[in-house]
C-alpha cells in the first residue's frame, strides 16, 4: 500500500517554517516538492520514490519525510543526500510536472498577450507596488486562463496560486478553493480554514481568482461576502490579489448598480487606467506565432486567413482546435491551409 503519510505537514505555512533553516535554494526545492507531492502525489512518498526512480534516482521515503520535516541536516551540517543531488532531483520533476500538466493539452505558446499578462502581475506583485489589487479585463477565448495559470507554473513556490471562481457565489466554496490551493485539508471547518489561510498568506503571496463574474450577487450592494473576504485578507495580509473577468462584468463594476460598492475596488487597482484591458480579438502577431508553432505552411502570407478563423465565435480557441485537429490528421506531411479548412468542414477559401 502507497505510503500516504498524513502526518507529514504540507500546508505552504507549514514548510515555509519547517524549512526556514536550510539555504536558500534548498528552501525553495523543498517548498516546490511539498507541492508536487500534495498535489501530484497526493501524498504519497511511495509514488513520489516511483516518479524518482523513473528519472534514474534511487531514493526512498525517509530521505524525503526527512527533508520536508526540517531535518535535512544532521546536528553535525551533513545533509541527507548530496546537495546537487536534491537539486537535480527537483529540476527532473519539474520537468515530470510540465510534461504531466502538457499531457493531450497544446504546448503553451509565448504570445504578445502572454507577455501582457505576465508583465502586469509581475508589476503588481513587486515589493514597492502600492495598489496590489489588479484586475484584468477579457473575452472568453482571449487566453486569460492559459496564461495565468502558465504564470502560477511558473511561481510555484506557494507564492502564486490560481482558481476558479466557484460556480455558485458561497463564501464555504470559495474558501475551500483557496485553502486547497494552499494545502489546507477540505474537511476542516470554514473557520479553521480562514484561519490557515491567513498563516500560509503573506506579503509574497499572490493570489489569482478567475470569472469573478460568479462571484457576484445582483443587486445586493454592499452585501457581497466573496468580495469583502478578498478586501480583508490583502488588507491582513499585503498580499497581491488579481482579479480576472469577462468586459459584461465591468460595466456592472463601473455603471451597475453596485457600482459605489466595487468604486473601492477600482480604488486599489490604482483607477480604471490600471486595469489590463485584452483586446476583443487575438492580435495578428499571437495569431502568427501561434500558426508558426504548429508549424503552418506559409503562414505569414495565409496570416488574413488564419485570423478570420481565430475572429470567429469561440475566438482563439477555434483556431487551436483547429489547428491541433488538422495538425494530428496530417501527421507528418506539411500542415496546409487545406488540412485546417478540411477540418473545419469547409472548402478553401470560404469565408465564415
Amino acid at each position: 500500500m502507497p505510503n500516504q503519510d498524513q502526518s507529514l505537514q504540507l500546508e505552504v505555512s507549514k514548510i515555509e517554517a519547517t524549512t526556514a533553516h536550510y539555504p536558500e535554494q534548498v528552501q525553495l526545492d523543498a517548498r516546490w516538492l511539498a507541492g508536487f507531492l500534495r498535489e501530484r502525489c497526493s501524498r504519497n512518498l511511495s509514488a513520489l520514490c516511483a516518479i524518482t526512480r523513473k528519472r534514474k534516482f534511487n531514493t526512498d521515503e525517509t530521505t524525503f519525510s526527512r527533508i520536508l520535516r526540517g531535518k535535512m541536516f544532521d546536528d553535525a551540517g551533513k545533509p541527507v543526500i548530496k546537495l546537487k543531488t536534491f537539486e537535480q532531483i527537483v529540476q527532473a520533476l519539474r520537468q515530470e510536472d510540465k510534461l504531466a500538466d502538457l499531457a493531450g493539452r497544446v504546448p503553451f505558446i509565448e504570445t504578445t498577450t502572454w507577455e501582457d499578462i505576465k508583465n502586469y502581475i509581475d508589476f503588481k506583485r513587486a515589493p514597492d507596488t502600492v495598489c496590489k489589487f489588479g484586475l484584468i479585463i477579457g473575452p472568453t477565448g482571449a487566453q486569460k486562463g492559459a496564461c495565468e495559470k502558465q504564470y502560477t507554473l511558473r511561481n510555484n513556490h506557494g507564492a502564486c496560486i490560481y482558481i476558479e471562481s466557484p460556480e455558485t457565489p458561497t463564501m464555504g466554496k470559495f474558501i475551500t478553493k483557496i485553502g486547497v490551493a494552499y494545502g489546507v485539508s477540505e474537511f476542516h471547518n470554514c473557520e479553521k480554514k480562514r484561519q490557515r489561510i491567513n498563516e500560509c498568506v503573506n506579503d509574497r503571496s499572490t493570489i489569482i481568482v478567475a470569472n469573478i463574474q460568479r462571484m457576484y450577487r445582483d443587486r445586493r450592494g454592499w452585501d457581497q461576502p466573496i468580495f469583502n473576504y478578498l478586501q480583508q485578507l490583502q488588507d491582513d495580509t499585503n498580499c497581491t490579489i488579481i482579479l480576472e473577468c469577462v468586459p459584461q462584468f465591468e460595466q456592472t463594476l463601473s455603471r451597475g448598480m453596485d457600482k459605489g460598492y466595487f468604486e473601492q475596488f477600482e480604488g486599489r487597482v490604482g483607477g480604471a487606467s490600471e486595469f489590463l484591458i485584452l483586446p476583443e480579438f487575438a492580435p495578428s502577431d499571437d495569431v502568427l506565432m501561434i500558426a508558426e508553432a504548429f508549424k503552418v505552411q506559409d503562414a505569414e502570407k495565409n496570416l488574413e486567413e488564419l485570423q478570420t478563423i481565430a475572429n470567429r465565435r469561440g475566438r482563439i480557441r477555434i483556431l487551436f482546435n483547429a489547428l491541433q485537429k488538422a495538425k494530428r490528421d496530417c501527421g507528418n506531411r506539411p500542415l496546409t491551409m487545406a488540412a485546417i479548412h478540411k477540418t473545419l468542414k469547409e472548402k478553401e477559401g470560404d469565408g465564415q
